[in-house]
């Protein structure tokens, strides 16, 4: 089932994947899993951005079913866009040397994967980030604040969960 996103934007594969809720074959057992994770990892998407506000990690842990990997969820506030730019067009990004699943809890924010075009998300929609993949993210409101949920998953033992980028 996908999202309201347009997915066809971003490919399957080593791009990443944008506004898609439907998991690889292989990843059926994780489904349950990464969904979760994805809620709270949002967060982790947007940590890199100096007008967000992550707040502590919500878990920390290791994934049972995958021995050497850890899960990170948390929770990131956006900020109302105000006077700022609603594009992500010459804004700082980020990366993650994770698997990173982000889920829009509150508002909308306008996303961006590596050179691929913009894409708006809304409450109740959720993309994917491929490691070190470069992330661009602004809130799409000027007057309302945004919030995603992340989840990141991760060799064992990563301390470094972002990554900025230069503008």
């Amino acid at each position: 089932m996908r999202t309201k996103a347009d997915t066809s934007v971003i490919p399957d594969g080593p791009q990443g994947r944008s506004g898609t809720q439907e998991q690889p074959h292989s990843l059926k057992p994780w489904v349950p899993a990464l969904r979760f994770a994805a809620a709270g990892m949002t967060g982790l998407v947007i940590a890199g951005s100096a007008s967000a506000q992550p707040r502590p990690p919500l878990l920390e842990e290791p994934v049972a079913i995958a021995p050497g990997f850890d899960a990170h969820m948390l929770i990131v506030n956006l900020p109302p866009a105000g006077d700022g730019p609603l594009t992500t067009a010459g804004q700082a990004g980020h990366r993650h040397p994770a698997s990173t699943y982000a889920y829009v809890s509150k508002g909308a924010v306008i996303s961006r994967l590596g050179d691929g075009p913009e894409t708006r998300f809304e409450t109740g929609q959720a993309w994917s980030e491929t490691p070190l993949q470069a992330h661009y993210i602004v809130n799409a409101s000027r007057t309302e604040p945004a919030q995603l949920v992340v989840v990141q998953i991760t060799k064992s033992g990563t301390k470094v969960l972002t990554e900025p980028l230069p503008k």
